[in-house]
């Protein structure tokens, strides 16, 4: 998988914010995404999305890669400080594992529950993937570049 540029990416979480907060797709308020895929979290959610993957799909995936390139080593920490909390994500753990939603102000008292996590094969995550790929072609037609 090749390395995604930095503005689709940036591109991408725009529009993944976007899909929680009024105006938006709506399809993921008050929805949970785990954000570390290690053993951990691997073993105690399997059945979660990691945010990276919520990010694309299929040939359109953000690579592991591609976040180190632009983000660091600790790019996850971009999605869970506390300063970072007020710019689209708020961030809850549940059994030592992260996870983030999108800040429209409704998730704050929230929790993740199995109920409230997105998880591969949901509708919202195929509603996710569709917004993201709309917002990128359409930006792609505006000339920004890949």
């Amino acid at each position: 998988m090749s390395v995604m540029n930095k503005n689709e990416i940036e591109l991408r979480i725009e529009a993944l914010k976007a899909t929680g907060v009024s105006g938006g797709a709506e399809c993921t308020n008050k929805l949970w995404i785990i954000v570390h895929e290690n053993a951990k979290t691997k073993q105690a959610y399997g059945y979660a999305i990691p945010l990276r993957e919520l990010l694309g799909d299929g040939e359109g995936a953000v690579s592991e890669e591609s976040m180190k390139q632009h983000f660091g080593g600790q790019w996850r920490g971009k999605f869970t400080k506390q300063r970072d909390i007020g710019k689209g994500f708020i961030t809850r753990t549940m059994n030592n594992c992260v996870f983030v939603s999108i800040d429209d102000g409704t998730a704050r008292n929230d929790f993740p529950n199995s109920g409230n996590i997105i998880k591969r094969g949901d509708t919202e995550v195929g509603a996710v993937h569709h917004f993201i790929k709309t917002v990128v072609t359409s930006s792609n037609l505006h000339g920004q570049r890949r």
